[in-house]
Order: C-alpha cells, then sequence, then structure tokens
C-alpha cells in the first residue's frame, strides 16, 4: 500500500492548477477513507462530488488535533493525491497545570493507479517500542466514474468510537459562480440582472439601468488571494469565496473589488458619481 511521502513544492498545487486539470465532463470522484488505530477501525466513510473535489478531514481527541486537505490532479490511469496537515499533540502539562501542546504542519503527496489505497501514519510511523495508540493512520482510496451531469457533492461517515470527533467534508471550489446586481441610491434601487461568470475569464461589459440611467461597468470573476498560514489552507475556507473586480469605462479606471461567499448575501461597494453596486454571489443553477 503506497504512503504520502515528503516532496517539495506541493503548495503550488493551488486552486486554479486542480481545476485545470479535469477529468472530463460528467466525471465524479470519491475518496473511500478508513481512521485505524492500532489496527482497529475507529471510522470509515466516504466523500464524492465533481472533478476537482477536495477531500476536508479532521480528527478531534483528548490529547490530538488534526486537521488535513487532500487534493488530487489526475493524469490518465494514474492521479497525485497531495495533502497538507496541521496538526496538535499534547505533550503535558505545564507547572500550572496547563496543557502543553505541540503543533506541527507538513506536505506530503505520492502518484497511484485509480482504485488504489494510499496510508497516511498521521504522526509518523511509530517505532516498535511505542505505545499503544501510538500506531494512528488513515487511509484513502481515489476512484472515479462517469455521472449524467455534475452533481452535488455527497458525504457519509461511521464513527465507532464515539469519544473522537471525525469529520469528512467535500470541499468544491466553484468553477462559475451566479453573480445578481442592483445598483443603490437612496431609496432607488434598479432591477436585479444576474450572470453568470467564470472565474478568471475576461472581463465582460454590462448596462445597469436605474432611475432612467444608464450606468456602464466591466466585471470579472475572480478566486481571492491564497490563505497565508497553514491552518487557513488546510481548513480551506476560501473555497467558496469568489472576487467581483469592477472598472467603469467612462472614468478609465478600477472602481474596486468584492469579495465573498457564494451563501446568497449582499455586497456593497461604492461607485463614482454617487451609486452603489450591491453584488450577491451564489451557487449556479444545475450546480
Amino acid at each position: 500500500m503506497p504512503r504520502l511521502s515528503s516532496i517539495s513544492g506541493v503548495g503550488a498545487l493551488g486552486a486554479a492548477a486542480l481545476l485545470a486539470v479535469l477529468q472530463g465532463p460528467g466525471t465524479r470522484v470519491t475518496y473511500q477513507v478508513r481512521v485505524v488505530q492500532d489496527e482497529i477501525q475507529l471510522a470509515r466513510g466516504a466523500v464524492s462530488g465533481p472533478a476537482g473535489t477536495d477531500l476536508r478531514f479532521s480528527l478531534r481527541g483528548d490529547s490530538s488535533e488534526i486537521e488535513a486537505l487532500f487534493q488530487i490532479v489526475p493524469e490518465g490511469d494514474t492521479v497525485l493525491v497531495s495533502a497538507e496537515f496541521f496538526t496538535k499533540r499534547r505533550l503535558g502539562r505545564s507547572r500550572r497545570g496547563l496543557g502543553v501542546w505541540e503543533q506541527d504542519s507538513y506536505l506530503r503527496a505520492v502518484r497511484l493507479p485509480w482504485g488504489d489505497t494510499v496510508r497516511v501514519h498521521l504522526f509518523g510511523r511509530p517505532r516498535r517500542t511505542a505505545a499503544r495508540g501510538a500506531g494512528l493512520w488513515v487511509e484513502v482510496a481515489l476512484e472515479r466514474g462517469f455521472s449524467g451531469g455534475e452533481g452535488r457533492p455527497a458525504e457519509e461517515l461511521e464513527i465507532a468510537d464515539s469519544s473522537l470527533d471525525i469529520g469528512l467534508e467535500a470541499v468544491v471550489r466553484p468553477r462559475r459562480a451566479r453573480v445578481i446586481m442592483n445598483l443603490v441610491r437612496g431609496d432607488t434601487v434598479s432591477g436585479p440582472r444576474g450572470y453568470d461568470l467564470v472565474p478568471e475569464a475576461p472581463a465582460r461589459r454590462v448596462d445597469l439601468r436605474m432611475a432612467g440611467r444608464t450606468t456602464t461597468l466591466e466585471i470579472g470573476l475572480a478566486r481571492p488571494e491564497p490563505a497565508r498560514s497553514a491552518r487557513d489552507r488546510v481548513l480551506a475556507l476560501d473555497a467558496d469565496v469568489v472576487c467581483l473586480r469592477v472598472v467603469a469605462p467612462a472614468a478609465a479606471e478600477p472602481v474596486g473589488v468584492v469579495c465573498g461567499r457564494l451563501n446568497d448575501v449582499a455586497r456593497r461597494l461604492p461607485l463614482p458619481g454617487g451609486d452603489t453596486l450591491v453584488a450577491t454571489f451564489a451557487w449556479p443553477v444545475g450546480r
């Protein structure tokens, strides 16, 4: 069974690169996961979703906390599996009785055929003399299949040890986003205009009308800046965040950038001349 090995430069496999290497339309990927300690299965589950789906894994107990993000890049009959980990392990207590924790973060990667299983020792491979409980690992098998279309992600999990908090989540970064825009000035609001936009695609020109006036803007969708801290990258908190870049051609200058999650919450951006652009980001129909 392959094991994830240390590799430099895995961080370069960002969201843009992962989404650029797709498996074709209608392809669905599945992560089959087992959590094992000393040959005893603690939990098993599966996460599936459209091509580009990542796996967020978490395990929390009294003496350790582990968070990881698994990402894949398919290449023919093989797949490159990379994972970034953030771990905390309690080493003891201070003189004042406070817990003393060790934090660590690391990257691992391995290439394997589709259908094979990779094993990750979460705190490194234990020595023969290690105490019981040191042999803690997660096994991940990668599968792919074809579906009638791009569907919603699915998750399932069975936990055998109730003392542990184990989580499996699908992380899907949007390939498209629905952006609904209005103009607002005082009590006057324009009618909503909706657009399906693709991140990093060329900007498009739109006309918004309010109170007999037409405002022309150039809009483009971008992804947010990568997270700086290891823990934020592992949690992938920015996975469903997009940024709308707005330019006023008449002023020949950028107006600004407004970012938000695909959660139907309105975001505001002041425009030259006193109007305010209200933008709402949502998943496109048929996600």
